[in-house]
């Protein structure tokens, strides 16, 4: 190679980096969520602890071991999507910020789940399909969701916050409860017909029937 070739295509070591790999507690619960999606176990008590099973791909699931293996592998996924999937600026890329975007950590979790899975495949469709749908996918959920915010060294605070604030506000809450109170209330007031074809005349209430006020409110 010539001098003018070094200089062209600096010499830089390996030309990818393998996926990193998830702690051992992660590993052993994904192969056996793994293991369990191609023979399902037949035991009442086994589908029960298996529905009891924290997931990776969903962190609110995982406590203790696990959930500190996850943040330090996904840490290492951040890195590693952006520095072997992403060359220029046009797309903005997971922020060093990512653990204080609640939507970036579901999102992050499902993508390096998925990726550790095609590690199972013995072709690499499963591979393709994440490239093609999965990473392409994230990377538009982030653009779209993150914008033109927290660059780097610059977090942004969220910008809805006092939207869910408002939202998530006791006397507002204490309004939605009693909505839900009176809908099942009006929802035990309603005849129940024995036969679904069973005719009923339009606009006539029925024998025991509260005749309608007019006053139905939308939501």
């Amino acid at each position: 190679m010539t001098s003018s070739s070094n200089a062209m295509m600096p010499l830089v070591g390996l030309m990818v980096s393998p996926f990193p790999e998830p702690g051992p507690t992660i590993r052993t619960a994904m192969e056996q969520l793994q293991q369990a999606s191609v023979e399902p176990p037949a035991d009442e008590e086994a589908l029960r602890e298996l529905a009891q099973m924290p997931r990776p791909w969903d962190p609110g699931t995982c406590t203790g071991l696990m959930r500190a293996e996850l943040w330090a592998w996904l840490d290492l996924v951040a890195m590693w999507v952006n520095e072997q999937h992403l060359w220029n600026v046009t797309r903005p890329g997971i922020p060093e910020c990512w653990p204080a975007h609640p939507h970036l950590v579901h999102d992050l979790a499902v993508l390096a789940c998925t990726r550790y899975y095609t590690s199972f495949a013995i072709n690499p469709a499963a591979l393709e399909d994440w490239h093609r749908y999965g990473l392409p996918g994230f990377l538009e959920r982030l653009r779209d969701r993150l914008g033109d915010a927290c660059q780097p060294g610059k977090h942004q605070p969220r910008p809805r916050r006092e939207r869910d604030e408002a939202h998530a506000a006791n006397s507002v809450r204490r309004g939605r409860r009693q909505r839900y109170r009176d809908d099942v209330e009006r929802a035990g007031e309603l005849p129940v017909l024995s036969q679904p074809s069973e005719h009923v005349t339009q606009g006539k209430p029925t024998p025991g029937e509260h005749e309608p006020d007019g006053s139905h409110e939308r939501w």
